[in-house]
Order: structure tokens, then sequence, then C-alpha cells
């Protein structure tokens, strides 16, 4: 019953939180012709202060706490650092890199013009967003791995029981997002949310492994940014690549092989227990 409570609790609250803001930033930014988009970092949304589009992009950009504030309504606190070994850092690393990078050499081997900015300013604009995605859209790894991840292993019998049940809501949080992004292209917008929501679950599968293997919340929100970093430094670079899909196809590709090295569902389940770092 408890664990059903603090469910609901969590649920509520971070779907209430996200949708409502993110919804009424942009009902907002329309009312006020000031169009808000999910890529402005904490240093841009401060930038805006005082124009008539820095409302809506406020409350837009404040919507991605809602997971964090249902970790801490839900009151089932976990350990944020954990114990991570050079094993579980390397991958956290190396995982965004190796599914970027085939993006990359594509879009480069396909002839696709480079955008004219300096190896210094894409330097400062990928850090900066990365500082930033880190504080923002890091603090979801509180709710998806910090308290969602734990409950659902604690039901199921089978890592990957939870992780697609779990990937598959972290998923529909996003839905209004991809909604307001999408729209416009009508019914191509539906397996354009069909593809979002397998790679989600192939990222869900991944991060979970890493924090069951290192029990730290933090190292999760490091790849979660990590990841979505390396996704902004392709389209800074190349914003008329076709071939962001690339990454998504990738991340199964690492599933797959991760899957092989960790065997994770020969290993015991949450139940009763803490996260595995075997």
């Amino acid at each position: 019953m408890e664990a059903r409570r603090s469910a609901a609790i969590y649920l509520t609250v971070s779907f209430g939180w996200t949708w409502a803001l993110w919804i009424g930033g942009w009902w907002l930014g329309d009312v006020r012709q000031a169009q808000v988009t999910p890529q402005m970092t904490l240093v841009d949304v401060a930038a805006m202060a005082g124009a008539v589009g820095f409302l809506p992009q406020l409350l837009f950009t404040l919507g991605v706490f809602g997971p964090l504030l249902g970790y801490l309504a839900a009151g089932r606190y976990r350990p944020v650092w954990g114990r991570p070994t050079p094993g579980t850092v390397l991958l956290a690393f190396s995982v965004p890199v190796v599914t970027v990078v085939p993006a990359f050499a594509i879009t480069v081997a396909s002839g696709v013009p480079m955008a004219g900015v300096s190896a210094g300013a894409a330097a400062g604009a990928v850090g900066v967003y990365f500082v930033s995605n880190l504080l923002t859209s890091g603090t979801e790894e509180f709710g998806w791995r910090g308290y969602l991840h734990p409950a659902l292993r604690e039901r199921e019998s089978t890592f990957w029981a939870a992780v697609w049940k779990g990937g598959l809501v972290w998923a529909v949080w996003h839905y209004p997002l991809m909604v307001m992004l999408y729209w416009q292209l009508g019914f191509v917008m539906v397996p354009t949310i069909a593809g979002f929501t397998a790679s989600i679950v192939a990222m869900a599968w991944i991060t979970a492994l890493v924090y069951e293997r290192s029990n730290s919340i933090a190292l999760a929100a490091l790849l979660h940014a990590l990841n979505n970093t390396a996704g902004f430094a392709l389209l800074l670079l190349f914003p008329e690549t076709p071939f962001t899909v690339v990454t998504a196809g990738m991340a199964w590709v690492v599933v797959a092989v991760l899957e092989r090295r960790y065997r994770v569902d020969r290993q015991p389940s949450l139940r009763g227990g803490s996260p595995s770092n075997a």
C-alpha cells in the first residue's frame, strides 16, 4: 500500500509539474508571439530577462524539474554519489561518444554543409550547454533512476521488465514536448514519436545499467547530460543533418553489446536488496 501511495505521489508530481509548465509556457509564448524552445541554456534564459518572451521560456525551462520534485515528494531517497567504479565512469563517458560518432561520420561523408562557427565558439557553446543540461535535464535522474527504476525492480522479476516499463513512462513524460516540436508534421509526427519512444527505452536500459552498477544518481545524471550534449554538438555543427536518427539506432547497438557483456537478468533482482555492483 505504501509503495503504491509513493508511486502515485511521484507520478502525479513529476507529470503534473512538467506538463503544466511546458503546456503553460508554450501557450503563453503563443499568446505573446514569443516562441519557446527546449534548446535554450540557463544562460540564454537569464539573458532574456525583461524581454516579452522571458516568462514563457522561464516556465518552459522550469518544467524539466518535475521528476526531481516527484522524487522529493515521494520521500524514498537513495544515495546521490553512490559507489562509482572506474568501469562505470568509463561507461558513462563512452556511451555518448559511441552513439554520436557514427552520425557525425555519415553526416560528413554525405557532404552535409557545416555551420559557419569557429572551433572556439563551438567549444564554448558545447561547454555551456553541458553544464546547463546537467543542472536541468540531469536532475531528471533523481526521479527516473533514483525513484522509478528501483521501485519497478522491487516488483518486477527481470531487469528488462523494469526497464521497458520505466522507459515507456519516461518517454510519455516527454510527449507534450514532442507534440509541440512536431505537430506541424501532421501524421508523420506519429512515427516520429514512436521512434523517439524506442530510443528512450534504449537509453533507459543503458542508464539503468550504469545506475545499478554504481548506485549513483550523480553518475546517471552525468550520462544523461553527456548524451544530450552529444546530440546538441551534432546539430550545432551540422544543423541540416538528417542523420540524427543514427544515434537512436546506435543506442540499441550499445544495448545489444552490453547485454551480452553483463547478462543483467542473470543477476539478482533488487527485491529486498540494493543495486548490484558485481
